[in-house]
């Protein structure tokens, strides 16, 4: 019978983070990317929001430890035990409240302990130890003692990660197919609007506050509506609302300053990580951290998102100057959107919408993928489920 094991029993090496924020550099000067704690979501690194940094803010900032493909980056806080696996294709550096985690390829598989750290048991582990501070946070020395429990043989451990590892692979290839539609969707967009006025965004758009429940009431939560905040908005992958973390009831919604809005609705965190953006990829709710933008003028919702995300350089340049840093109703007197001529909309909506659909589809098809290697992989790690039984689900699956 193996015997349990720690982290510290299975790596190389972990890395602490520099304890100070990475100096983010401009699109020309940028070398790698820093990766902090909102970066690292549902097992994934995502660089779509992750900071650019020069060549000298990486190399003093990957003096401690340099990732490398099949290492793993952990969130020690805000929150705790995210974790993401770097496939190494890009040159990375660790932002604040993260470790640096390098298997030992000789004890495990990196994939396998990436979806062991991901699993219900440890995440459960981590809570509890990082429970009972002000902010909840892991210290370093609680990373070395993370208690994996005994370890299946490597042949065994390599057969659960290639089983896993294809959900993930399609997950990973749709992201891609969704990234390549995204930026055409924005050039169509550009396109469209080169030769049109600015307008101010008041003029387009009616910002509408969203509200929350009474917490102390528990009939206003856990219903069936969804509700977002700016948390679900800065980590919505392809900036798509799919899954709020949190929901509210009918009740709830009725007695509270939180609104309903429709599928395709732009979202826009108005405080904390001000001008974040995201559609919502269903009906949905919101609390008063973001902003609705709703069109004027029978402006298409969708023309709308993406005159906004064009804008958002210019908003952020307001947001981190001296005028404000929150986002207020005023705020969309401050700032312009480029739009198409009215005559153009029913065209550019033609091109666009099978390209939205797309995105939608493969949303929904990987959300899917997703619940079924949650499903497996608990079964999986604790020997509920062959490996052989798990291919055939997996096949049908992708």
């Amino acid at each position: 019978m193996p015997s349990p094991v720690q982290l510290q029993d299975v790596l190389e090496f972990i890395a602490d983070c520099e304890h100070r924020t990475a100096p983010a550099a401009p699109r020309d000067a940028a070398y790698a990317f820093s990766i902090g704690t909102p970066n690292i979501r549902g097992g994934r690194i995502l660089l779509d929001s992750a900071k650019l940094v020069d060549r000298p803010t990486y190399e003093s900032w990957t003096q401690r430890g340099r990732p490398q493909a099949e290492d793993l980056i952990l969130a020690r806080e805000a929150p705790v035990g995210d974790v993401g696996r770097v496939d190494g294709n890009q040159r990375l550096c660790l932002g604040q409240r993260t470790v640096l985690l390098r298997p030992d390829q000789r004890k495990v598989n990196p994939r396998f302990l990436h979806y062991l750290l991901i699993s219900p048991p440890i995440q459960q582990w981590m809570q509890d130890r990082a429970a009972g501070s002000t902010v909840a946070h892991l210290n370093v020395e609680d990373v070395y003692i993370i208690d994996l429990g005994a370890l299946p043989p490597l042949p065994e451990q390599h057969a659960i990660a290639e089983v896993l590892g294809a959900l993930d692979d399609k997950i990973e290839a749709n992201q891609r197919i969704i990234r390549t539609v995204d930026r055409l969707m924005d050039a169509e967009y550009r396109l469209a609007s080169t030769d049109s006025e600015a307008t101010a965004a008041s003029t387009t758009l009616e910002p509408l506050l969203g509200g929350t429940p009474a917490r102390n009431m528990p009939g206003y939560w856990n219903g069936g509506i969804p509700w977002a905040t700016a948390k679900d908005v800065g980590a919505a992958d392809t900036q798509v609302i799919l899954a709020p973390a949190q929901a509210i009831s009918e009740e709830g919604l009725a007695n509270s300053a939180a609104k309903l809005v429709p599928a395709g609705t732009t979202l826009i965190t108005a405080r904390g990580t001000v001008g974040a953006l995201a559609r919502t990829g269903m009906e949905m709710s919101f609390n008063q951290t973001c902003y609705a933008l709703l069109p004027k003028q029978k402006f298409p919702p969708l023309l709308l998102f993406l005159a906004v995300r064009q804008a958002l350089g210019q908003l952020r340049a307001l947001v981190h100057g001296t005028i404000f840093d929150t986002i207020t109703k005023a705020t969309f007197d401050l700032f312009s959107l480029q739009l198409p001529p009215g005559s153009a909309w029913p065209s550019l909506m033609r091109r666009l919408t099978p390209l939205d659909e797309l995105v939608m589809c493969l949303l929904s098809e990987s959300r899917l993928l997703s619940a079924h290697r949650d499903i497996l992989l608990p079964k999986l790690l604790s020997g509920q489920l062959r490996v052989r039984d798990a291919e055939a689900i997996v096949e049908e699956a992708v």
